[in-house]
């Protein structure tokens, strides 16, 4: 239950970083006049900034849990979460790059959590 929790900071990171991603995409595009106050009183810029600094509180948590080299790669699924809202929000597409891409991320999430995990094995079994 303890681990669930742990790892629910990692989720929420990539949730608050994907939200602030799309969030910044409708400021860029909703933005008429790029000046400065434009861009600071912006609804969609600051809640962009809003999510970034809620992403950095759990992304903390998150690394007082888990090795960096563990908790790191799981933020490239950030480019999952973008992916489907990209093309339903912004018309953009999605191309055999994009999903090869994907694909070549999970095999590497994969790997380098299964590696963590028996990693992890072994210390509970020497200690």
């Amino acid at each position: 239950m303890k681990d669930a929790l742990n790892f629910s900071f990692i989720i929420l990171a990539i949730f608050f970083q994907s939200v602030s991603g799309i969030s910044g995409k409708f400021a860029a595009i909703t933005l008429s006049d790029a000046t400065l106050f434009a861009v600071i009183t912006n609804a969609f810029y600051i809640a962009s900034l809003a999510c970034l600094f809620l992403q950095a509180i759990v992304w903390q948590q998150a690394l007082i849990h888990y090795p960096l080299s563990f908790a790191y790669p799981f933020m490239s699924l950030v480019n999952f979460v973008i992916l489907i809202p990209s093309a339903l929000l912004f018309d953009e597409g999605i191309t055999i790059a994009n999903v090869v891409g994907l694909c070549l991320i999970s095999i590497g999430i994969t790997v380098l959590s299964r590696e963590m995990g028996r990693s992890n094995v072994r210390e509970d079994a020497l200690s």
